[in-house]
């Protein structure tokens, strides 16, 4: 079997076919460390960001990348997955410059698990030490 080459995926903008079972289930696969276990919460999440975009080969997700950003200091990176199989096809990549170049001249932000730290330093993005984040937790 051949390696999937970028000419196999599709880039689109938005969240139409992006139901909370699809996405629950990559975050799940890629592994993206988030709540999967309220419908209406991801649903709500996505609907409120300003930018969404995800990959699609078929119509099969396989990537997906999600950004809240005030247009003009900052934006935050809130979720990249990617399937487990198509991972280092370049995907992750066509996610990060498509919101780079859709954020420009403002600062890109991110939370990160130990799981992809590779991933973003390859990249160039510099680690930052000197955060803070206030966790909900049992929220429902």
């Amino acid at each position: 079997m051949q390696p999937a080459s970028q000419d196999d995926f599709t880039l689109r903008d938005g969240i139409e076919g992006l139901t909370p079972p699809r996405i629950a289930t990559l975050y799940r696969r890629a592994p993206l460390l988030r709540q999967t276990d309220s419908a209406k919460k991801l649903e709500q999440a996505y609907e409120r960001s300003q930018l969404v975009l995800s990959v699609w080969q078929g119509e099969r997700l396989v990537g997906v990348a999600r950004v809240l950003t005030d247009g003009v200091q900052v934006s935050y990176l809130c979720d990249l997955a990617v399937e487990p199989d198509v991972q280092g096809s370049g995907i992750g990549r066509m996610l990060i410059d498509e919101v780079m170049e859709r954020c420009k001249g403002t600062e890109l932000v991110l939370r990160d698990s130990n799981l992809s730290a590779g991933f973003y330093e390859h990249l160039g993005f510099t680690h930052v030490e000197n955060g803070w984040v206030w966790e909900v937790k049992g929220e429902g």
